[in-house]
C-alpha cells in the first residue's frame, strides 16, 4: 500500500496534465487521484514491502507528515486566489506529493538522494523568474551530500569518516530544503510551485522527518554526536538569522521568508536534542508549517505583489497569535515541549530559545498586516486555517501519538 501513495499522485499529475484543456475534467481527475493517494497513505502498513526489486517502507512518523502534506496540498488548491489556474496548481501539487511520497517510502538512502535530485531538476525546470542553475544548485548539492553520507555510513569504520557522515547528512538535508546558509530569494511574483517556498513549506517537512527517523538510523555513536551537534548549531543559526532578518525586513515576501526560517530553526533544534519531547515539538512545528504558515503565505501572495499600505484588521490579531505560537494554537504546545527538552540539556539553550520565540510576537503582527484588506475568499481561508490549528493546539496528543512522541 505504501507504493500506492507514490503511484496515485504521480498518475494524477500525469492525467491532469493531459486533460489540462478540459478544466473541470482535469480537476476531477486530480481530486480523484489525490484522494486515492491520501487513502493509500493513511492505510499503509509499516511493514517493509518489495516491488520490482525496490524496498518500500512507511514508518509511522513519516506517514503522519505525509498525510498532513496531502492535506496541505488540498488546502492550497481549495484556497487558491480568484483567477488562479487551479488545474496547474493541482497538477503541481500532485507532482510534489509524488516526490514527497518517493522520499517517504523508498528504503534505500541512495534512492532517497536520487529522488531528491530528480525532484530538484524537475522543480528547477518550471517557469520562474530565476535561472535554472540558481534554483537547482542547493537541492542538487544536498542530494550529493546525502549520497556521500550513505556511502560513508556503509563503507567506513573510522571515527573521522563517521563524523563526516553525520555532518554530510545534516548539511545535505539543510541544502535540499533551502535553509540558511543555502537560503534562496523569495519573490511573490514568481509562481508558487517554482518558488523556494515549495521546498521550505511543502517538500522539506517529510524530508527532514525521513532524515531523523530513517537516514540517521545507520549512524554510529560517534557520527550521532556530530549529527546532533550540527543540527542544534544550524537550528540556532537559522533561528537567529530568521529573527534578525525579520526585524530588518519590511512587511513583504522577505518577512515571510524569514518567518519560515525561524520555524525551521526551532525544528532543527528539536530534532538535534534527540529526545522524545524534542521530536514531538519538531513534529508539531512541521504540522504548523504545512497547515498554517504555508497556506497563509499563499493567501497573502496577491497582496504582496501590490504596493499598498499595510493594514491590520481584527482577524489579523488572531493570525499573528497563531503565527507566533501563542496559546491555544498548535505552535504553543510545540514551544512548551521544546523548552522543556532544551532545559534538560542546557539552560542557556532554553533561555536563547525563549528569547527568540518572544521576539517573533511583534514580527507576527507585521506578517498579519501583509494581507492588506482581505477579500471574502481570503477571510474564509484564514478562518479555516485558524480553526484547524486551534484543533491541533487544543489536542496536540493526537499528532504526538501518530509520530510516536507521546
Amino acid at each position: 500500500m505504501a507504493e500506492l501513495a507514490l503511484g496515485f499522485p504521480f498518475a494524477g499529475a500525469l492525467v491532469g496534465s493531459l486533460l489540462r484543456r478540459r478544466h473541470r475534467l482535469a480537476l476531477l481527475a486530480c481530486l480523484a487521484f489525490g484522494l486515492a493517494g491520501l487513502v493509500a497513505a493513511v492505510t499503509a502498513r509499516p511493514e517493509r514491502a518489495t516491488l520490482a526489486g525496490l524496498d518500500f517502507q512507511l514508518a509511522a512518523p513519516v506517514q503522519a507528515i505525509l498525510v498532513v502534506s496531502f492535506l496541505a496540498a488540498g488546502l492550497a488548491v481549495l484556497l487558491a486566489p480568484a483567477g488562479a489556474d487551479r488545474v496547474a496548481l493541482a497538477v503541481s501539487g500532485l507532482g510534489g506529493l509524488a516526490a514527497i511520497a518517493a522520499v517517504a517510502v523508498l528504503g534505500n538512502p541512495v534512492l532517497v538522494a536520487l529522488a531528491v535530485l530528480l525532484t530538484a531538476g524537475v522543480h528547477a525546470a518550471l517557469p520562474a523568474l530565476r535561472s535554472f542553475g540558481e534554483r537547482v544548485r542547493a537541492p542538487a548539492f544536498g542530494a550529493l551530500l546525502l549520497v556521500l553520507a550513505a556511502l560513508l555510513t556503509a563503507g567506513t569504520g573510522s571515527l573521522a569518516g563517521a563524523r563526516i557522515a553525520g555532518l554530510a547528512l545534516v548539511l545535505g538535508v539543510t541544502a535540499a530544503i533551502g535553509l540558511a546558509p543555502y537560503l534562496g530569494a523569495l519573490d511573490p511574483r514568481e509562481p508558487a510551485p517554482a518558488s523556494p517556498v515549495a521546498w521550505l513549506g511543502f517538500l522539506g517537512p517529510t524530508l527532514v522527518v525521513v532524515m531523523a527517523t530513517r537516514l540517521s538510523g545507520g549512524l554510529s555513536a560517534e557520527a550521532g554526536d556530530a549529527y546532533a551537534a550540527v543540527l542544534i548549531g544550524l537550528g540556532i543559526f537559522n533561528l537567529g538569522l530568521g529573527a534578525l532578518g525579520g526585524w530588518r525586513s519590511k512587511p513583504g515576501a522577505d518577512l515571510w521568508r524569514y518567518s519560515f526560517l525561524g520555524d525551521w530553526g526551532l525544528v532543527l533544534v528539536g530534532l538535534g536534542l534527540l529526545s522524545r519531547d524534542g521530536f514531538g515539538a519538531a513534529s508539531l512545528l512541521l504540522v504548523s508549517i504545512l497547515l498554517l504558515r504555508l497556506p497563509l503565505y499563499l493567501l497573502a501572495r496577491p497582496a504582496l505583489v501590490k504596493t499598498g499600505r499595510p493594514e491590520l484588521h481584527a482577524a489579523g490579531l488572531l493570525v499573528a497569535a497563531a503565527l507566533a505560537g501563542s496559546a491555544p494554537f498548535a505552535g504553543f504546545a510545540a514551544r512548551l515541549l521544546l523548552l522543556r527538552s532544551a532545559s534538560a540539556v542546557a539552560w542557556p539553550l532554553a533561555l536563547f530559545l525563549a528569547v527568540a520565540m518572544l521576539s517573533w510576537l511583534p514580527l507576527s503582527i507585521r506578517l498579519a498586516q501583509t494581507f492588506g484588506r482581505p477579500s471574502r475568499r481570503v477571510t474564509f481561508g484564514v478562518a479555516l486555517l485558524l480553526v484547524i490549528n486551534l484543533a491541533v493546539g487544543l489536542y496536540p496528543a493526537f499528532i504526538l501519538k501518530l509520530v510516536g512522541a507521546s
